[in-house]
């Protein structure tokens, strides 16, 4: 019992150390330390956008980057065209998003595995074409650059005055964006939706004879998936000014894939390490070398081949091997008075 009390208090000593480090990163970061964080916390959202699709619903979506991608071009007409106040630049972008997410969903959920992957990777490579062939609204294949920052709602940036065109002020808007999707994710993961949603991913046949609408709940799984997408692309956008085709290749969607295999499907925790550790493998590889993405490949084949579970789960192994042995000493010592009785 006091093992297991001690891995709890462990897992909060680690969420409060990990707060406080995130918290205090502008007062620390050095040259673009805390616009690359930042940018480590966006692609975390994306990957657990993805997350919800592959960790709790089972699907692989290789059109990720439409969502993703649109919620970036999304947010930056709205904020360069009709107004640069945060609230409905955000609200009209993440709506926008889910509703075709939805609209992509009840196509592609009519297909399953292979098929299903290839729809998806379908939707958003017609997405780049549009984007690459329109010059007015996406810019073609120079993509929209100026994108500015959105503004805080009067009532909030006067009294503390805060604003998001610094480097500091939108790091912590994107951590309030991180923390709040992280929250959110973890409550439907262990809600009685995340559990139909565990259900259909072990055996989607057996929730259909239990009575279970699972077409109904995937579409639901793929709308949350795409409006975090959305989401992601927004920040993206904002964060750097500027938004391009190339978020909505399928490459990007592979990216995404990639950090949730990398941290592991198994846990929300999954893919917010993946994210960090691709992200971070990326920015200070394209220092040596063109060719990073190599390195990256050669990380990925060796966490196939020797963890497929990812790195969170190896973390969670070496921490736990103590116990996970003084438990199994005592499941054998019981077992042994059960039978000597």
């Amino acid at each position: 019992m006091s093992a297991f009390v001690n891995a709890a208090h462990m897992r909060w000593v680690v969420l409060l150390l990990t707060a406080v480090a995130l918290l205090s990163v502008p007062f620390f970061a050095v040259g673009s330390g805390t616009e690359f964080t930042a940018d480590i916390l966006i692609f975390a959202i994306m990957a657990i956008g993805l997350y919800v699709q592959i960790g709790l619903l089972g699907l692989v979506n290789f059109g990720f980057s439409a969502f993703f991608g649109l919620g970036g071009y999304l947010g930056a007409l709205l904020l360069m065209r009709l107004s640069p106040s945060l609230l409905p630049s955000l609200a009209l972008t993440v709506l926008a998003t889910a509703v075709v997410a939805g609209v992509f969903g009840w196509i592609a959920l009519k297909t399953r595995e292979i098929a299903f992957t290839m729809i998806t990777l379908t939707f958003a490579q017609l997405l780049y074409v549009l984007a690459v062939a329109d010059d007015k609204w996406t810019g073609g294949v120079n993509g929209l650059s100026g994108v500015p920052r959105p503004k805080l709602p009067g009532f909030i940036a006067e009294p503390l005055g805060l604003t998001l065109r610094g480097d500091a002020g939108f790091y912590y808007f994107v951590l309030v964006m991180f923390a709040l999707v992280v929250w959110f994710v973890h409550t439907l993961s262990r809600s009685r939706l995340g559990a139909v949603f565990a259900g259909i991913r072990e055996n989607e046949e057996r929730m259909t004879v239990l009575g279970y609408s699972t077409q109904h709940y995937k579409l639901a799984g793929f709308v949350i998936s795409g409006a975090i997408g959305g989401l992601a692309g927004y920040l993206n956008a904002t964060l750097f000014g500027f938004i391009g085709p190339g978020s909505l290749f399928w490459t990007v969607s592979g990216e995404a894939i990639l950090m949730v295999i990398l941290g592991g499907a198994s846990s929300l925790l999954g893919p917010i390490v993946g994210a960090a550790v691709y992200v971070g493998i990326s920015h200070y590889a394209v220092a040596y070398t063109d060719h990073w993405r190599l390195f990256v490949g050669l990380a990925f084949i060796a966490l196939v081949l020797f963890a497929p579970d990812g790195v969170v789960r190896i973390l969670r192994d070496r921490l736990r091997l103590p116990i996970g042995r003084k438990t199994a000493e005592r499941k054998k010592v019981v077992s042994g008075k059960e039978h000597a009785a």
